[in-house]
């Protein structure tokens, strides 16, 4: 399932978030549609309470997962024609309430090669004994088709495809082979990046400001839910700016896969509406012999891409 957060209207006409399920199938159309879920649950009637927020059908667990399946089924068959929309009409938002974000580095071999000849002239030590990570905070997140400005007097703008765990239970301690039972699903970070604020940041061994100005964290633009992904390591993140492909890769090539990285910051003890990301592949502009052509500009538009999930896009303002 392909679950995600739009702004709509409840019966009352208030303003309030729904939830959309994204059907890509044949019976409907060739295009993208969007079912709205709540709608189609409470009609359907099987449920005794009817989530009406991301958080409530994630807390809902594999029965509320099987509740919407069957929903979506029936409104195939039996709903209503305004309960669709054409998905590039939809007024996404993040796909849920982030309560904290991880942020994987250097975790794919070819990205953390691309950037170890600078860090080596800097003194620095790399190493892959355990994940490198920093925090991108929830106030950073836009969703998708949002215009994100550079912040001022940054023309080293980056951009970095992540694949993105959700965590959909709390989880303490866990075993790498116990680590995928506390995902509800997988999405997509934009990691933007100010990279001037970011090498001077980590030249005193901190990363904070040059991840996190408003608008650095593009996430979405929607979930593929867990039950639909056994195997996290097949998924394949690209990146396109303008059209031309930027950055490619299978998580496959992982330092660390999805479940090591879950085990391990389960020591900080983790729940429902943690996110992590895997790090991003190589072919960042900084990693470039030449990067100063490769930087964002105002006009450029980014897609980031895993390809069993979809297509989050930005503009650069």
């Amino acid at each position: 399932m392909k679950i995600g957060r739009y702004a709509g209207k409840g019966r009352d006409g208030a303003a309030q978030e729904r939830l959309g399920v994204v059907h890509e199938g044949k019976d409907r159309s060739d295009d993208a549609s969007v079912l709205d879920l709540i709608a189609a649950m409470q009609a359907h009637g099987k449920l005794a309470e009817v989530p009406l927020t991301m958080d409530e059908f994630i807390d809902g667990g594999s029965a509320m997962l099987q509740a919407g399946y069957e929903a979506i089924e029936w409104a195939m068959r039996e709903g209503q024609e305004h309960w669709w929309t054409d998905e590039p009409s939809v007024p996404w938002m993040t796909p849920l309430n982030v309560r904290n974000c991880i942020a994987g580095g250097r975790n794919f071999a070819a990205h953390r090669d691309e950037v170890l000849e600078y860090w080596k002239k800097q003194g620095a030590k790399i190493h892959s004994e355990i994940p490198m990570g920093f925090i991108k905070l929830a106030s950073s997140m836009v969703p998708t088709r949002s215009v994100v400005k550079r912040p001022e007097g940054c023309t080293w703008f980056d951009f970095e495809v992540e694949a993105t765990v959700v965590i959909g239970r709390q989880a303490l301690d866990v075993k790498a082979g116990d680590a995928l039972k506390a995902v509800f699903g997988y999405t997509i970070l934009n990691d933007l990046s100010a990279r001037e604020l970011q090498r001077k940041e980590m030249a005193n061994q901190s990363i904070l400001l040059g991840k996190n100005f408003p608008g650095l964290g593009p996430l979405g633009p929607w979930i593929l839910t867990a039950d639909e992904v056994p195997d996290p390591s097949v998924l394949d993140v690209r990146l396109t700016v303008n059209g031309e492909l930027r950055q490619q890769a299978s998580c496959s090539d992982l330092i660390f896969p999805f479940e090591e990285l879950i085990a391990h910051w389960s020591r900080l003890g983790l729940a429902r509406g943690d996110l992590i990301t895997t790090g991003s592949p190589e072919g960042v502009a900084i990693g470039r012999p030449d990067p100063l052509p490769f930087y964002l500009r105002p006009g450029d538009v980014v897609r980031a891409e895993v390809t069993q999930v979809g297509v989050l896009e930005t503009v650069i303002g």
